[in-house]
């Protein structure tokens, strides 16, 4: 390749990327000025770029999308998510995840199969399996700012996390049985077995070998490296066994979230995070603009005409919009009838049923057609109408909804509360420990007003300071106070980790609280690397021999 070449094949082939990447840091920048959804906005942002001359082609091979991106983004949301939460609202996520996924894939094959009888019933499954599952990103990042209780957010989470595999699964069937000509029905359900529990398996085996070697690994890039890669390695071994990819993704980063606090080193955590916080930034804003990006081309290949492609995609987008509230109030209605609960209460339900916005995963999907599907330009429509749809429809008015229901409780103030428990819970355990080496020690009173008053005041850096400025004869009081402190921390960790384990604090303020823990153990070894090496160097100065008369006076 001549020079010429190879810039042409850089512009071409990374500026597109770097384009996209400065676009959506510019656009959230815009959305968080304006208070504006971020998803929404950027969409909006890549049809109106998309029509500006000169604009690159930004079709992306789905595959692309599938394999590549949505793995770490996938990855990402189940490390920062509890595995505890998910186990307490276990059967409100499943009847999400899975029983609304199902619904909604039929209920849409059913009204296309209606209105054009001519589409094969399998390629109208597949349609439906394509818009079924709403975004993860988009649904969750509007709940939290809306402020919904969390136990809401943790169903939406869960959906979000699981709901991608069924409606993957349901669509590999689907397109199985376009080739076929009529769906299998026992081999599908065989297979969607297999799917969701070697999926579940797997990912699980998987996560427990990677935490154990984490634990044996010692340098911070190694293990950063190794993250940064779990999310393709699990998706590879999953879809190699034949089950779910996408599944195997999402139970290896629970289980690496769950055993994060006691696998890493602190100054691990903070790098680890600080780097997927970006990768996650980057990510999650180019799916929505490259939606934004492909609409165009799209929208304008219809192969039924025009007034018949509106009607039906209207049709599909208010089927997709109805079938959820009409789930979620009919399985509340069951378990009151039937297992006699009192009814749920009703403002959560309908939150629930508004926050179903799609995104990419549905674009993807639905370009994962075979080329010779019927109708697929119609289909590939439709799953635009949904995305635009539901985004416009349910995205914009999520929050005035959420406001308009007043919902009781106040998750800022549950987060505060927790934090100041955990934290009154850590003293208390701190104290105790004090004592327990003042009297194992038999310290004299001096001294132990000394420890406890560290203890209460948490005077750590005052004190280090003033023994590194004392010199070398400080450095085993600076070595026993950085070892006293060091196993604090570790107390204060252990008592946030039980909370978390016992349901009694949430993942997030653990987030929080550890964050806080990791920075000052980290600085605090910081601290005593710069002090070793500092004592070091006088050291040496000492003991070289010195030709000047002054040679035999003490330094410093």
């Amino acid at each position: 390749m001549n020079g010429s070449g190879g810039g042409d094949w850089v512009v071409g082939g990374l500026g597109p990327v770097v384009f996209l990447v400065v676009g959506v840091v510019i656009v959230n920048g815009i959305a968080g000025r304006l208070r504006v959804p971020a998803p929404i906005l950027l969409v909006v942002a890549g049809v109106a770029v998309s029509f500006i001359p000169g604009v690159p082609d930004y079709q992306v091979d789905p595959e692309i999308i599938l394999t590549v991106l949505l793995p770490p983004l996938l990855y990402a949301a189940a490390v920062e998510s509890s595995i505890i939460a998910l186990r307490k609202m276990l059967q409100a996520i499943t009847q999400l995840a899975v029983g609304m996924v199902l619904v909604t894939a039929f209920a849409v094959a059913v009204v296309l199969h209606t209105i054009i009888p001519a589409i094969p019933f399998a390629a109208a499954v597949a349609l439906g399996a394509i818009v079924a599952p709403p975004d993860a990103v988009a649904a969750v990042s509007i709940a939290r700012r809306a402020g919904l209780p969390r136990q809401v957010v943790t169903v939406l989470e869960g959906e979000s996390l699981f709901n991608d595999a069924t409606s993957l699964v349901l669509l590999r069937v689907a397109v199985g049985g376009i080739g076929a000509g009529s769906l299998a029905w026992g081999p599908a359900i065989g297979q969607f077995a297999w799917a969701a529990a070697g999926g579940v398996l797997i990912g699980a085996v998987l996560g427990v070998l990677l935490s154990v070697v984490r634990r044996y690994v010692g340098s911070t890039l190694a293990i950063t490296a190794l993250s940064l890669v779990t999310p393709w390695l699990a998706y590879l071994i999953g879809e190699s066994a034949e089950a779910s990819g996408v599944l195997t993704v999402v139970v290896t980063g629970l289980v690496l979230g769950f055993r994060s606090p006691s696998d890493l080193p602190p100054e691990v955590r903070l790098t680890d995070g600080a780097t997927w916080n970006a990768l996650r930034y980057v990510l999650e804003g180019s799916v929505f603009a490259l939606i934004g990006l492909q609409l165009w081309a799209i929208v304008t290949a219809p192969d039924i005409g025009r007034v018949p492609t509106l009607t039906t995609a209207a049709a599909i987008l208010a089927t997709v919009i109805l079938i959820r509230p009409a789930w979620i109030f009919l399985l509340a209605g069951l378990a009151r009838l039937f297992r006699r609960r009192a009814i749920a209460p009703w403002r959560p339900l309908v939150a629930v049923s508004w926050a179903g916005m799609r995104g990419v995963v549905s674009l993807a999907a639905a370009q994962t057609l075979p080329l010779d599907t019927p109708y697929r330009a119609l289909l590939l429509t439709c799953t635009i109408a949904v995305i635009l749809g539901t985004l416009v429809v349910q995205g914009l008015t999520l929050p005035a909804v959420i406001k308009f229901l007043r919902m009781p409780g106040d998750p800022v103030a549950d987060n505060e509360r927790e934090r100041a428990a955990a934290r009154l819970e850590a003293n208390q355990a701190i104290s105790q420990r004090v004592e327990e080496v003042i009297a194992t020690e038999s310290l004299p009173e001096s001294q132990a007003h000394r420890m406890r008053a560290w203890a209460a005041n948490r005077d750590w850096r005052g004190t280090t300071e003033r023994l590194d400025n004392a010199g070398d004869d400080a450095g085993e009081g600076r070595d026993k106070l950085s070892n006293w402190r060091h196993e604090l921390v570790g107390i204060e960790r252990d008592v946030f980790i039980t909370m978390r384990n016992s349901g009694r604090i949430s993942e997030d303020v653990l987030r929080e609280l550890q964050y806080d823990l990791d920075l000052e153990e980290a600085l605090l070894d910081r601290r005593r690397q710069d002090a070793g090496g500092h004592l070091s160097q006088l050291t040496v100065v000492r003991d070289e021999p010195r030709d000047d008369p002054d040679a035999d006076r003490p330094v410093g």
